[in-house]
């Protein structure tokens, strides 16, 4: 457990779920999951520490919170897609590299996703074997990167029934009305996300990412009992979070960030 600043249980800002801690921190005020972090030590931030704005200093700041220096917090250039990519000990990464999830075996070093509405995704086995971030925009979500991510881990020699996931603040079903476009993307996908969708006049329908990313981390294998929720929508809570949809491009990033114990 990461042991900065203070801890909140059972109550997060928002319309939070149980199971859920606000901690305070150098970070700012972050977000941990109880049942993952029993597993793997991680934070979902919030406003008080902006990646965009300052990647330098605020890698800096995320790596001390993990016993960590910046540069050992490994982050991707974000595609919006499914493609997966993997560190390993001993091997050398690069911040451009393209992909939108990453898995981890090595328990040196960080990895880390960038959001600002796009669902963040935590995930680790309960062996200590491995950790995977995940970003899943609704591009991501329609190429179910989330499935992408439990397939590599998988494909490493660990079941996905021993995996928990936990998916970080970001733009719940309230607020993310999305157009016919988006809505027959999914539907090529697959006829289900018509569950994910509720209509909300002409041409506009509300999507739930949250459930998307839970039914394809379920469909991959993982236990539905081992996905937790935050339910804090980003879009619908600004004061903590940074929105896209709600403040514009402009705006800074959140990051979701894990490390495997060793």
């Amino acid at each position: 457990m990461i042991d900065d600043g203070k801890v909140g249980r059972g109550e997060v800002t928002g319309s939070g779920a149980p199971g859920w801690s606000r901690r305070d921190g150098p970070c700012g005020a972050v977000l941990e999951n109880d049942a993952l972090q029993t597993v793997a030590p991680h934070v979902f931030t919030g406003r008080g520490l902006d990646v965009r704005g300052d990647p330098g200093g605020a890698y800096d700041r995320l790596g001390r919170l993990f016993g960590v220096g910046g540069g050992d917090v490994c982050r991707v250039t974000q595609v919006h897609g499914r493609v997966v990519t993997l560190v390993r000990p001993d091997q050398p990464f690069s911040p451009d590299t393209a992909a939108d999830a990453i898995v981890c075996s090595d328990p040196t070093r960080v990895i880390s996703v960038r959001v600002a509405d796009c669902v963040p995704i935590l995930i680790a086995d309960r062996g200590h074997r491995v950790v995977a971030a995940v970003h899943a925009g609704w591009r991501g979500t329609c190429a179910s990167i989330a499935a992408a991510a439990v397939e590599a881990i998988v494909s490493m020699g660990v079941p996905a029934e021993e995996l928990v996931a936990a998916v970080g603040p970001s733009i719940g079903p309230c607020c993310y009305l999305v157009d016919r476009r988006v809505r027959n993307a999914f539907l090529a996908m697959t006829p289900d996300a018509a569950a994910w969708m509720t209509e909300d006049g002409v041409d506009r329908w509300k999507l739930d990412l949250w459930q998307a990313n839970v039914d394809h981390l379920a469909g991959a294998g993982v236990s539905e009992g081992a996905i937790e929720v935050s339910r804090v929508c980003s879009a619908d809570n600004i004061d903590h979070c940074f929105s896209h949809r709600a403040e514009g491009p402009e705006t800074g990033r959140m990051v979701a960030a894990i490390r495997r114990r060793s």
